[in-house]
């Protein structure tokens, strides 16, 4: 996927993003082919495989675009903790992010591609120094396995029961299942 800063291709790939968006409103995500998208976005299929190298890595573009980094963690004093700041800060943070984009996380889980946000969000934990700044490489990987595996079953399960959940019911659920308090008696 593309990462530079040239803005004509920036643009290009933002008109992917927002084309890819409103086609799979439309049909099933399996049904849609790199054509229709590069048709539908204006663009040649040369500059979308410039840009991306598959129809995953414009969802997973859509989604980094979208989601909450941990480094934006709202009160200062959380944004430099670690363990149970950090943890509540990120448990707020996707929360907030599952329930503010709630057509998203829809559309990820009726077209089976909510594996993207498992992705989106262990890459976006892995590269950060937010959470677990000065853990080892190879434990770095695993929790943030762990967190992202726990987010995005939460996120199936919400989108499963119609997104009716409040950011505030969500927090707290993620907060208790990552401390252990929801299995404590």
């Amino acid at each position: 996927m593309y990462c530079g800063s040239n803005k004509t291709a920036l643009t290009s790939q933002r008109q992917i993003a927002q084309a890819m968006m409103r086609l799979i409103r439309e049909k099933p995500y399996a049904d849609i082919s790199v054509c229709e998208l590069c048709r539908e976005a204006g663009i040649s299929r040369q500059t979308f495989y410039t840009l991306f190298t598959s129809r995953e890595n414009v969802m997973l573009f859509t989604l980094q675009n979208n989601a909450c980094c941990p480094e934006e963690t709202d009160p200062a004093p959380e944004r430099s903790a670690c363990g149970q700041q950090g943890l509540s800060g990120l448990c707020r943070k996707y929360s907030r992010y599952l329930v503010s984009h709630q057509d998203l996380i829809r559309i990820l889980v009726e077209n089976q591609i909510d594996y993207l946000l498992y992705d989106s969000i262990f890459d976006t934990l892995n590269q950060s120094d937010c959470l677990f700044g000065s853990m080892d490489p190879c434990l770095r990987r695993y929790a943030s396995s762990f967190y992202a595996g726990g987010v995005s079953c939460v996120a199936r399960q919400y989108a499963q029961e119609g997104c009716s959940a409040t950011a505030e019911l969500l927090e707290q659920l993620l907060m208790r299942l990552f401390t252990g308090s929801l299995f404590a008696g």
